[in-house]
């Protein structure tokens, strides 16, 4: 059941992950802190796109 349940949720707990930490350096921190958020904030984007470019498979 374990391998299961991180087979359906593992990667939208990893971006929920990314996304509540991207937040929050961008929020609380300044100067390395900013440039940490703006990569842990693109992460979600960049899967985004990926999956909505991409050609289906057949």
């Amino acid at each position: 059941m374990q391998k299961k349940f991180l087979q359906i949720w593992g990667w939208p707990i990893v971006l929920a992950v990314l996304s509540t930490f991207g937040l929050l350096a961008a929020l609380l921190g300044t100067g390395i802190w900013h440039w940490l958020s703006w990569l842990s904030l693109a992460v979600p984007l960049a899967m985004i796109w990926y999956y909505t470019w991409r050609k289906p498979q057949a």
